[in-house]
């Protein structure tokens, strides 16, 4: 199996996918142990049942690092290249990212890595686990009709591992439509889709993080299969969106007037 991302030559941030990557792959092991583990009495299947559970948890632990990594890089890349450049103008809204201010007085050797552990130091105890939050930490940096999620549905329904679980159609039911109208209207429902479905993936988490899957009297059955679903899912859409804030963040910092030695200079 091709290592996700490995078909690429660069990768934004490149910490946080390989993370997330050696993660999803931490998933999938588990997944495969629990598989192979006798379920004859009531505390076999509970044992597997509970690592089915783990991977799970793992996959959308993976997810969350990811996009808090990810949304520390552009912080941290965007003030070293100010620092680096101070003719570059930052949007207004970049000013109200509220960064601790011990982590910036702190002494380093290397420049960079004081806007790098600012912005860590911000975002170690937030988390992502909601298609708002993903949205108001990322748009902000984005093109108009670029933002996340509906301006990119387009191109992930035409991919031909698009699964009919996260957009309603697959590639070619999407791409059989007729008409420009009929395909928006696709891709509204399409939006609706994957949100259903990444709140699914999300409750579960929250299910077993603190009540152990026991939202009620027992435990929630889970299936080897639907934790694998939910596993490619994850994999899927923390990939596109690599893809994207990889693309659009370049066009950020070009559009604050960085020239090329400067993007280069952090990392993109």
């Amino acid at each position: 199996m091709t290592p996700l991302g490995a078909d690429r030559k660069s990768a934004v941030p490149a910490t946080a996918l390989t993370h997330f990557t050696e993660d999803a792959r931490r998933a999938r092991a588990i997944l495969t142990l629990a598989d192979t583990l006798p379920a004859t009495n009531d505390a076999e299947i509970l044992l597997r049942a509970d690592l089915h559970r783990s991977a799970w948890m793992f996959a959308v632990g993976a997810l969350d690092a990811y996009f808090c990594d990810a949304y520390t890089d552009i912080v941290a890349a965007s003030l070293s290249a100010k620092s680096r450049q101070s003719s570059m103008v930052l949007p207004e809204f970049f000013y109200g990212i509220k960064l601790p201010v011990r982590a910036i007085l702190e002494p380093y050797t290397n420049q960079n890595w004081r806007w790098r552990m600012a912005a860590r130091k911000m975002m170690e105890k937030e988390n992502v686990l909601s298609f708002d939050t993903i949205k108001g930490y990322f748009n902000k940096f984005f093109r108009p009709k670029q933002k996340f999620f509906i301006d990119l549905l387009d191109t992930w329904m035409r991919r031909a591992d698009a699964k009919i679980r996260l957009f309603g159609v697959n590639s070619a039911q999407y791409l059989a439509i007729p008409t420009d109208k009929l395909q928006e209207e696709a891709r509204k429902a399409a939006m609706t889709k994957m949100s259903d479905r990444f709140e699914e993936i999300f409750q579960r988490r929250h299910d077993c993080i603190p009540n152990c899957d026991r939202p009620k009297y027992r435990p929630q059955d889970i299936l080897s299969g639907h934790v694998l679903k939910t596993i490619q899912d994850v994999e899927f859409f923390v990939s596109r969106c690599d893809e994207h804030i990889t693309a659009e963040f370049r066009q950020f910092l070009s559009g604050t007037g960085c020239n090329a030695s400067t993007i280069s200079y952090v990392g993109y």
